[in-house]
Formats: structure tokens, C-alpha cells, sequence
């Protein structure tokens, strides 16, 4: 209990007053322990609240920048076109000759022809475009190109059982080989009836090098002309389907973009009217599971909710819902089918 006192001077003496004062009200000031809680509670709820609003926008990003990365793609598709004037092939020469490495080495795939067309001038000139993927330096097939990769699909990594131990770069994104799979018979592509198709090449075996055979020359088929249903109506790449529940580059449709399965350098969809087979665009979460054993690898899908990114022959990019109608799909992905379609909507 503090007591007043007087001082000599006869004033009352109330320091005593004041620190009991200020001790009361340096108590009052603090929270107690229900408060805190409360106040934590609402802290979890605003954060609770505010995740996904986070992850929402990233995802935005993330799908932003996967169409900026197709968007390169096409212009450097483009600028080949413009250099070379036909549209970049699916790779040169026939991969049917090739029997090395249990039939996955490739020749030069479309992602190594457009190397110098998307700023990647160092790695192509690591390679020597005669020459199979296992043939060339390992940095040539090795480094990972970030136009190639989505960000919302996991890290690439290199490919396992493929044509080199360690194997090569993957891809996110394949060419539009039209809507069906040629026949074996068919040495010349003749069938596939999209914007990118395999070059006609003459191969000449291995020299004495030891390095394999070497392609002497190559014809290329489609022109810009030749889009008869208009560039900006005609897939150029897109997303491909990779089953999201299985380790990147261990499996057929997501080994290397270098290697020779065709599973991980092109896909298809629309309707195939030689083996009556339809190819939707897969949804984000669909697994070799959900796929037909005869056609893995074959289809257009990308990790984005409802939508897979594409690139068309003008250089446009845009996305087309999963629930597309299948002849629409078909139009697209024909160059010169005579179809009618509107891009709009999609």
C-alpha cells in the first residue's frame, strides 16, 4: 500500500503514487491469453482465405509464361520458314532405318532445327545436323532449353532408357503431326496431315568414323502455301500429355525430344478415319490409365485446369478447352482438310 508522505519542504511526497500508476498501466496494456488465441485465429483465417487467391495467381502466371514460351516456338517456327521456306519437319530422315540403341536414337528432331530461331544459338551450334542424336556432342542433347518447359509441370530431368546413359532434355510441348500415324508402307509421309511431317532424306551409311550413318541430303514437304486451311486455323505445337503420376523422362511420351520415340517429339488429335480412332485433348489429371494401349503418346494435354495451350502456323498462341468438339479439334489439326472452323470461343 503506498502511503503520501511529506517532504521537508511540506509538499506531499507521491512517487510512490506514480510507479503504482505506472505499474497498473503497463499491465493493462498487454493481452491475455484468450485474446492472443483470438487473434491468431484470425490471422489462420485471412491466410486460409488468401492461399488460394496465391496459388490461383501463380498458376496464372505459370499458364502466362507457358504461352510465352509457345509463342517463341511458333515465331522461331516461323522464321525457319521464312529461312528455309518450308515449315520446320518432325525430325530429318526416316527414324524407321534406324535400328542402333533398340530403335531410340533419331535424327535431328524439329527441337534441335530450331535451335537458332529461338535465341539458342550456343547449343545448336553444338550440332551437327547429319548426324543421329547419339552421334553428337552430350551437351548438344543434354542441356535443358526452358522455351521446351512449362513451369507448372515438375523439374525436367534427363531422359532414362533412352538412346545415351544419362539420356537427354525433354520436351512440354510436341509438333501437330496431323491426325493420324502413317502406315510403315508409307516411306514418304504421304498420310500425315499435319503442319509438321518427317523430311525425305537419303542416308548414307557410316563413313569409317564409327559415329553412324549420315543423312547426305533432305527434301522438306510442307510450305507455308501449303496451309491451305489458313495458318492461323493450323496447330503448329502444343502441350502434350505426360501422366502426371509417373517420374519425368521414364516412360515412352516423355523421354527425350532428341530421342527416337515419336511419342515424345509429336502428338495427334481429332478424328483418324484410316483406323477410326478419336483423339480429344486429355484433361490435366488423366494417367496411362485413362489413355487406349494403342494410342499412348498420341494425344495433346498440359497441367493447366480445362485448357491446353497451343501455337499456330502464324505464330499465334491460344488456349483450347478440353471439352472442344472432336471435329473441331480435327480441323485444326489438319493443314489442308477443307474443313471450316472458328478459332474463337475455343
Amino acid at each position: 500500500m503506498s502511503v503520501v508522505t511529506e517532504t521537508q519542504t511540506g509538499m506531499p511526497d507521491v512517487r510512490g503514487v506514480a510507479s503504482r500508476r505506472s505499474i497498473t498501466r503497463h499491465a493493462s496494456a498487454g493481452f491475455t491469453l484468450v485474446e492472443l488465441l483470438v487473434v491468431i485465429a484470425i490471422i489462420a483465417t485471412l491466410i486460409g482465405l488468401l492461399l488460394p487467391a496465391v496459388q490461383s495467381a501463380r498458376e496464372a502466371a505459370r499458364r502466362t509464361q507457358c504461352l510465352n514460351n509457345l509463342r517463341q516456338i511458333g515465331i522461331g517456327g516461323h522464321t525457319y520458314a521464312s529461312a528455309k521456306r518450308f515449315l520446320v519437319p518432325a525430325y530429318l530422315g526416316n527414324n524407321d532405318y534406324i535400328s542402333q540403341q533398340g530403335g531410340r536414337n533419331s535424327w535431328p528432331t524439329w527441337a534441335a532445327l530450331l535451335l537458332p530461331f529461338i535465341e539458342e544459338k550456343n547449343v545448336a551450334d553444338l550440332w551437327d545436323l547429319k548426324r543421329l542424336s547419339a552421334a553428337q556432342v552430350p551437351a548438344a542433347y543434354q542441356t535443358q532449353i526452358n522455351t521446351y518447359l512449362c513451369a507448372s509441370r515438375p523439374p525436367a530431368v534427363l531422359s532414362q532408357g533412352d538412346f545415351a546413359t544419362p539420356g537427354g532434355a525433354l520436351s512440354d510441348y510436341a509438333s501437330s503431326f496431323g491426325t493420324l500415324v502413317p502406315l510403315a508402307t508409307d516411306t514418304n509421309f504421304s498420310t500425315c496431315t499435319g503442319a509438321v511431317v518427317p523430311a525425305i532424306s537419303v542416308i548414307t551409311p557410316d563413313p569409317g568414323d564409327n559415329r553412324g550413318p549420315i543423312v547426305q541430303s533432305y527434301r522438306l514437304q510442307v510450305t507455308v502455301a501449303g496451309v491451305k486451311d489458313g495458318t492461323s486455323k493450323t496447330a503448329f505445337f502444343g502441350e502434350k500429355w505426360i501422366d502426371p503420376t509417373l517420374p519425368r523422362g521414364s516412360f515412352d511420351a516423355d523421354r527425350s525430344v532428341y530421342g527416337g520415340f515419336r511419342a515424345t517429339q509429336r502428338r495427334l488429335m481429332g478424328y483418324d478415319t484410316l483406323k477410326a480412332v478419336g483423339r480429344p485433348l486429355l484433361s490435366s489429371n488423366a494417367t496411362t490409365a485413362d489413355v487406349p494401349t494403342g494410342t499412348r503418346g498420341e494425344y495433346f494435354s498440359g497441367p493447366h485446369t480445362n485448357i491446353v495451350n497451343f501455337a499456330f502456323v502464324d505464330g499465334s498462341v491460344k488456349p483450347i478447352s478440353v471439352s472442344a468438339d472432336i471435329d473441331v479439334l480435327t480441323a485444326l489439326s489438319t493443314r489442308a482438310g477443307g474443313e471450316v472452323v472458328d478459332t474463337n470461343g475455343l
